[in-house]
């Protein structure tokens, strides 16, 4: 009898053990998860205050015109690689001026020479954290992401910051290319930009189709 209640209570110790070690066990994996999940999420330092406006180099960007802009990018570092009134866009090297950045972009509205977009390029080959090193230091600014899609270790991500006057700013990557882009845009502006050149691809389609019926 004996025996038999030091085996049984040896089992329970046993059991007990097991249940113990299982519960540690689920405890650690759950903080690792959480841990994870912290260090993939940008997140915002308590003083991060998102402005009444949205600006680049210090000049707001809503309804900025191009001659405007092409001064004060220049002023700031930027290097005119193509700047020409007939395309919608200015190219510009980027090195040197933000940490990371090869190119810089910005487009405008043909019609009024408003401003649309303004692109920073931070190449990047199978660099899967990229996107949250630039993602970082935009939330550094500006504070967490009102929105947030996908992976940092497989596929597209974008992160989206909406600022008053309907302006964002964006952190985004393709897959499986990982080059990174930080983008300022109005997107209202932005539409028309992208309005006036799909009329235009159309009218230089019915230009290319015209000139090839005098060959038949």
């Amino acid at each position: 009898m004996a025996i038999g209640k030091l085996t049984f209570f040896t089992i329970t110790a046993s059991t007990a053990m097991i249940a113990v070690k299982s519960v540690l066990l689920s405890a650690v994996l759950a903080a690792t998860m959480v841990a994870a999940a912290q260090t993939k999420s940008p997140q915002p330092p308590s003083q991060a205050k998102p402005p009444a406006y949205l600006e680049l180099f210090g000049v707001q960007l809503k309804s900025a015109t191009r001659e405007q802009l092409r001064e004060v990018f220049e002023a700031g570092g930027l290097q005119p690689v193509r700047v020409e009134d007939k395309y919608w866009v200015d190219t510009y090297s980027a090195a040197g001026v933000l940490d990371g950045a090869s190119g810089f972009i910005a487009g405008y509205v043909g019609r009024t020479g408003t401003f649309a977009f303004a692109q920073y390029e931070f190449e990047g080959f199978m660099d899967t954290g990229l996107v949250t090193q630039v993602a970082t230091m935009v939330t550094h600014k500006y504070g967490r992401a009102s929105t947030r899609s996908g992976n940092e270790g497989l596929g597209p991500v974008t992160y989206t910051w909406k600022f008053p006057q309907g302006m964002t700013v964006s952190v985004s990557r393709g897959w499986p290319d990982t080059t990174t882009y930080l983008t300022f845009t109005d997107p209202v502006a932005h539409a028309e930009m992208r309005a006036e050149q799909e009329a235009d691809k159309r009218a230089a389609e019915r230009e290319r189709a015209k000139a090839q019926t005098r060959a038949f």
